[in-house]
């Protein structure tokens, strides 16, 4: 039988409860699994979903009406192309349009009839290209490798073309165009984004589930510390966060080491601030999760609260889906999330090289909201202990 231990000294709190973490999570895989397991298949899926960099020979259609040399240099082009791969020739639009919807090609390519004689002529030829804005990433993604080929054309066949119908000069003039430069990720990686992206979103959830858990197995066990003051809860809870918080960060540096180092993306601005916002985010949800799970008191509630809050995150962080002009719903949503502040701090650090001290704010939120929550979680504690004075409870699988 288990009993009530007895009560520690206010400086040794820390140590007995990080204590008695440590060893619950030692004699029981099932916890452990998901502080190493499940963050290490994590980032193991990720890096190997994402390794590639970006998409790459996606399938496209091209419709030939002109079967001109120009015509047919553009179609060699798109055949050369990195990014898009010329799976159908079909004869009519009709037909091309058929295997966009059923997902065969994510984009079409007419090439008008007339298209060499009108360019010939002076006249600006116009080519079509119809790219699937349902899987919008992707169809986008072929629109730009087709743009290039086109763009090759003009130094390819033009001015041969031009010499050999006699056009005159006048009708050669080049019209200004654009330059467009790629800051930040001009290789247009999805490993680079949405990999970096993804990390901290997963890991945050499962961080939240983790000390879930952990609470929910804390408030059933039969020690009590409502005689502790306030200092010996606030220790107390440290030390039984601790684990979980030094773990998860540890898995987010092993996945910045794998972005940034072994992948050579490198971090553009401070490392030392992208750190600590790292540090920062994970203390923040831990200390989150544990009021929650202090104000529900049922680990199968607190798990649903803590997922439908961290789960969304990354939809409103305005890293994949802007947020500005959206409805002040959204955008005070937005705020409220924590991880919409770390993923600020993440751009401007690992992407874009800001100064440090541009991330101050975002990491000043971080800090706030983890000190704000703990020392609420702490007051929590006080009303309600997690019995961290005593010996776990006795359970099936788990000793006295």
């Amino acid at each position: 039988m288990s009993g009530v231990g007895p009560r520690p000294r206010t400086r040794n709190a820390f140590v007995v409860a990080l204590g008695r973490e440590i060893a619950w999570l030692a004699r029981s895989p099932w916890d452990l699994a998901l502080l190493t397991i499940a963050p290490l298949l994590t980032l193991v899926v990720l890096g190997a979903m994402f390794i590639q960099g970006s998409a790459r020979d996606l399938p496209i259609a091209v419709v030939d009406a002109d079967h001109s040399p120009i015509s047919r240099q553009l179609v060699r082009n798109l055949r050369a192309s990195a990014q898009v791969q010329v799976v159908a020739e079909p004869d009519q639009l009709e037909q091309a349009w058929t295997m966009a919807r059923q997902t065969k090609v994510w984009a079409v390519v007419l090439i008008p009839e007339g298209l060499q004689r009108d360019v010939l002529a002076g006249r600006q030829g116009q080519i079509s290209l119809y790219q699937n804005a349902s899987f919008y990433s992707v169809g986008a993604l072929a629109g730009r490798g087709v743009d290039a080929a086109v763009s090759a054309l003009q130094q390819q066949v033009l001015p041969e073309l031009a010499r050999a119908h006699n056009v005159p000069a006048a009708l050669r003039v080049q019209v200004p165009r654009i330059q467009a430069t790629m800051l930040f990720n001009p290789q247009l990686s999805y490993e680079w984004f949405l990999e970096a992206l993804l990390q901290p979103g997963i890991l945050h959830v499962l961080l939240s589930c983790a000390v879930a858990v952990a609470m929910g197995r804390a408030m059933k066990a039969d020690g009590q510390a409502a005689g502790r003051g306030f200092g010996a809860n606030t220790l107390a809870l440290a030390g039984m966060l601790a684990p979980y918080v030094v773990a998860f960060t540890a898995w987010q540096m092993a996945g910045t080491a794998w972005l940034c180092g072994w992948r050579g993306w490198g971090v553009h601005g401070s490392l030392a601030m992208l750190l600590a916002g790292q540090v920062a985010l994970y203390a923040c949800y831990a200390a989150i999760a544990a009021v929650v799970a202090l104000l529900l008191r049922d680990t199968y509630t607190t798990l649903s609260a803590v997922a439908l809050y961290g789960g969304p995150a990354m939809t409103f962080s305005d890293a994949t889906l802007p947020v500005l002009g959206a409805p002040v719903f959204t955008q005070v949503w937005s705020q409220v999330l924590p991880f919409s502040h770390y993923v600020r701090l993440q751009m401007e650090q690992m992407f874009m090289g800001a100064p440090a001290a541009d991330s101050l704010p975002s990491l000043g939120v971080l800090v706030g909201v983890a000190l704000g929550m703990f020392v609420l979680a702490a007051g929590l504690l006080c009303r309600r202990p997690v019995g961290a004075t005593g010996p776990a409870p006795s359970s099936a699988g788990e000793p006295s």
